[in-house]
């Protein structure tokens, strides 16, 4: 079993890891529920923890003893942070209780690891604290104690196998104020030959790589910005040279850091054949070949990128052949600007994107619609107020109202087939 890392941007330089102490275990030992648990007290307990100039918090833990000969397996382990020392409703828990009965007492930080040695970023600690207490700009503690502890577990799946909380120790912190926002949602990046040949040579969003789509009405992690993406169309098909590569129709997907080592490609069957289909994490091992639909058609692409995986499902909607779809605004007169289609010159396409440069002063209004001049036969807006900024969703075509930014560069992305547009800051 392999525990996979969530990725993000937000996430870098957070938390460094160093020795290991689980690795993965080729054989199948039976599981046993462990009894012990410990978190090492750290010689800075003693004294109190200026969070505002600190840097990282150093916690050190042994591993729970899985197997009746405590054979060596990959254990995940969370850590737990709770101003006040009771660990019943997480801040995650309380914020998906739509009755808002639940009221969260601790937070558990990002991301999980499979190492007992762990440094956490001391603004990490301070958010947490803020997430709970909720506190005000003026009524920030002093001091304030702060339970920690650790969470292991066994990943199998989507199960969490053999839970077993360590020891809770006690710091003593000053903490600061700082403005929680939610983390800005991951993005991934369409690269290829399905693309227009676009490679991120120079990673430029809508010039060499494309974005994917964020979902409507999805609930992205408001600590780490991961979660589900998607993206539909129409793709080609086509066949795998001797580099598991192909010419028209091959692509593959890159994270925000634009690192191949860590993109998505196709799962290779030997060193020189790809497996159409198929979308597999390359996670720094040896280079994949190209993603390629199993045959030409509408396919809709998931991505999660909290674990990393990814599918290519075929669509089966209703799809029209707009042709083109435009851009129309306050920016241009209210005319028509053609948007740019995702896939390749002479292809089907159903995503369009168009990069915009929004100027100080009053926001942008603008909505999507087909080529028909000054006509409003099938348009797509958002919402019922006019020129409010929203960065995702999915439009209406019944009188919704204009869609609106604020000054900026933006890459603005629609989709035809969903109705889905998401709206990238560059």
């Amino acid at each position: 079993m392999k525990n996979k890392y969530m990725m993000g941007a937000l996430l870098i330089g957070i938390i460094s890891l160093f020795a290991s102490c689980s690795d993965d275990n080729d054989s199948n030992p039976t599981l046993i529920q462990p009894t012990e648990f410990k978190l090492n007290t750290p010689e800075y307990a003693n004294g109190l923890i200026e969070l505002e100039k600190s840097k990282e918090l150093n916690l050190t833990w042994s591993q729970p003893k899985y197997t009746a000969d405590n054979a060596t397996l990959q254990v995940t382990y969370e850590i737990q942070v709770s101003p006040k020392n009771s660990f019943n409703v997480s801040t995650d828990e309380a914020a998906a209780d739509e009755s808002g009965e639940k009221v969260a007492d601790y937070d558990i930080l990002s991301p999980t690891t499979s190492y007992c040695n762990v440094n956490i970023a001391a603004e990490d600690i301070n958010k947490s604290l803020l997430r709970v207490l909720k506190f005000k700009e003026d009524e920030v503690p002093e001091t304030q104690s702060v339970s920690v502890r650790v969470n292991a577990y066994i990943v199998e799946d989507t199960k969490r196998l053999n839970p077993i909380v360590s020891n809770t120790i006690t710091l003593n912190v000053k903490p600061y104020y700082v403005d929680l926002k939610d983390a800005t949602p991951v993005m991934w990046y369409l690269v290829g030959n399905m693309f227009g040949g676009k490679w991120a040579g120079k990673k430029i969003i809508g010039e060499d790589n494309l974005p994917m789509f964020l979902k409507p009405k999805y609930r992205y992690d408001k600590k780490t910005g991961t979660g589900e993406i998607e993206y539909t169309n129409f793709f080609l098909t086509g066949e795998y040279d001797s580099k598991a590569e192909c010419a028209d129709a091959g692509f593959k997907i890159l994270p925000p850091s634009y690192d191949w080592s860590y993109s998505m490609n196709a799962i290779l069957n030997n060193p020189i054949s790809a497996k159409k289909g198929t979308i597999e994490y390359r996670d720094n091992k040896g280079d994949g070949g190209h993603i390629v639909a199993g045959a030409a058609g509408y396919y809709t692409i998931t991505l999660n990128t909290a674990d990393n995986t990814a599918t290519m499902e075929q669509y089966t909607g209703t799809v029209t052949d707009y042709g083109t779809i435009q851009i129309s605004g306050s920016f241009n007169g209210w005319t028509d600007t053609p948007m740019l289609p995702y896939n390749t010159e002479g292809v089907e396409n159903h995503a369009w994107y168009y990069v915009m440069k929004v100027p100080a002063g009053d926001p942008v209004h603008f909505k999507f619609k087909i080529a028909d001049g000054n006509a409003w036969g099938k348009s797509w807006g958002y919402g019922s107020i006019a020129g409010a900024v929203n960065m995702y969703g999915k439009c209406g075509t019944g009188g919704d109202a204009d869609l609106g930014l604020t000054e900026g560069k933006y890459c603005i992305s629609f989709n035809d087939i969903t109705g889905s547009f998401s709206i990238v800051k560059l």
